[in-house]
């Protein structure tokens, strides 16, 4: 409940030497923006109500208010009866106040499907108008830098409140990070021997592939008798020199043991043995070479040409390859890159580095993006150097990256939740707003009053944030409209139209 000078109303301007008071006041329900007079015992006193409903605040168009006074020292209470809406959110409780002396007071709401007590405290009914004035002059003035936002301006654009409560958030450090691949999630797919590319149609960027998948193939350049057939006909002409050759060794054996022929003849054929056999064996080196050879350039061989597959699944990032152009080995022809996860690597200061050694989950917070992204990481490693450059250390997050909303190379902020948690105000994230870098909330001071502050965040935890100063529980401040709050603040000292009662 808040006591100051009100805004004067054109309408039924009371005169110029009474003082408008007014009271503020919130339950679950219903917001309480009531005006009226000092209080003189005796007089018929006239108090104009304003009642919103806290649960879509919008203004209250239908039920009656009342008052209740009860006199402190005990006694019979008195209740003022209300009007009937005089538009959607006005009402008017009207009466002769009781005699002189303190009184505890509240509003009574009586509306479909709304009932509500506002408990406003105490309250004086002074003896005449005379002390009535004197004090509430002595009230203390008004903040000269509030923000007016009227009631009527509340109620029909958008708008709306909350309570800063005491709650507990999880320890975090706020880091810059980038996205980056995996170790072992990147592969190049390259020309394995010189010769032209050809495929049926080309993969594409962006094209996801799966392991062993077939990109296209290359038809490598081959000298004379390097193609499959001569090297095959080689070795079948090895093989039959070998063969020959060991039938004269068979036969000059048999002719030495009858003494036909003399042992010179025997150890010629022998000679001539080992030479076919080598000249076979180096013959079906050089076949199973090439057959290998093309195996290891990206898959099974197939007639003259490599086949080129995929080494591991992931997304085509770059495509080097042209169809029908040559390459000389080991060029270059598709970047895959996989995406289902990636790595974050943060930039932790040296001040904040004992806080990895107890992340328990990770926000990514994306320019441009309105939500940070939840990660859970799998892995942590890090070199455990300090950068001499950005005197920070470098820690890699294995991640998931879900629905590929993870760009590698994106670069962001890293919220780096810790298993602690700090006990401090908070607030929703979208009552903080930011200028020049700073942030700040706008509170709502009573029923038509509200100020700006700047706020010191203590961290954020999903949608709460944590504030270090600036606000205090129990506060209420905007979480919905703080642009048309902002507009009034800038629209301050113009003529205003006040309402009607």
């Amino acid at each position: 409940m808040g006591l100051a000078w009100g805004c004067a109303r054109p309408a039924e301007q009371p005169p110029a030497e009474v003082p408008t008071l007014d009271v503020t006041s919130w339950t679950d329900k219903s917001e309480l923006f009531m005006e009226h007079p000092p209080l003189v015992a005796g007089q018929t006193v006239r108090f104009a109500v304003h009642l919103t409903k806290l649960a879509d605040f919008t203004a209250l168009n239908a039920g009656r208010p009342s008052i209740e006074m009860t006199p402190e020292a005990g006694g019979a209470s008195v209740t003022l009866p209300g009007s009937d809406p005089l538009r959607p959110g006005a009402f008017r409780v009207e009466g002769t106040l009781p005699p002189a002396g303190r009184y505890t007071w509240a509003l009574l709401v009586r509306a479909p499907g709304l009932e509500d007590r506002h408990d406003l405290g105490t309250t004086v009914v002074f003896p005449d108008e005379a002390a009535g004035i004197a004090d509430a002059e002595k009230q203390p003035e008004g903040d000269a830098t509030a923000i007016a936002y009227l009631k009527e301006q509340q109620w029909t654009n958008p708008f709306a409140t909350v309570l800063v409560r005491d709650g507990d958030l999880r320890r975090s450090v706020r880091v810059p990070a980038a996205i980056q691949p995996v170790t072992g999630g990147e592969a190049i797919v390259s020309a394995p021997a010189a010769g032209r590319f050809a495929a049926s149609t080309l993969v594409p960027i962006g094209a996801m592939v799966r392991a062993g998948q077939a990109l296209g193939r290359l038809e490598p350049r081959l000298t004379v008798g390097d193609d499959r057939a001569t090297l095959a006909a080689a070795v079948a002409e090895a093989q039959g020199a070998a063969e020959a050759a060991r039938a004269e060794q068979t036969r000059a054996e048999r002719l030495l043991a009858d003494r036909a022929v003399p042992a010179r003849r025997v150890e010629e054929a022998r000679r001539g043995v080992t030479v076919a056999e080598a000249q076979l064996r180096a013959a079906e080196a050089r076949l199973a070479q090439r057959d290998q050879t093309l195996r290891t350039g990206g898959g099974a061989a197939s007639g003259n040409a490599f086949a080129l597959l995929a080494p591991i699944s992931g997304k085509v990032s770059e495509v080097m390859a042209t169809l029908g152009a040559s390459y000389d080995e080991g060029a270059p022809l598709f970047k895959i890159v996989k995406i289902d996860e990636v790595e974050l690597q943060a930039m932790v200061p040296a001040a904040d580095v004992g806080v990895t050694r107890n992340i328990d989950a990770i926000a990514l917070e994306i320019p441009g993006r309105a939500d940070p992204i939840p990660l859970k990481p799998h892995h942590m490693h890090d070199s455990g150097v300090i950068s001499p450059e950005t005197r920070a250390l470098t820690v890699q997050f294995e991640v998931d990256n879900p629905g590929g909303q993870l760009l590698l190379g994106q670069t962001g902020t890293a919220v780096l939740y810790t298993r602690e948690q700090i006990r401090v105000p908070t607030v929703p994230k979208e009552a903080v707003l930011m200028e020049s870098g700073r942030p700040y909330v706008f509170v709502h001071a009573s029923g038509e009053s509200f100020a700006r502050r700047f706020v010191e965040i203590a961290g954020r935890d999903g949608d709460l944030v944590g504030i270090k100063s600036g606000v205090a529980a129990g506060d209420r401040v905007v979480t919905r409209g703080a642009y048309e709050v902002q507009l009034a603040s800038a629209a301050k000292g113009l003529a205003a139209e006040g309402h009607v009662h």
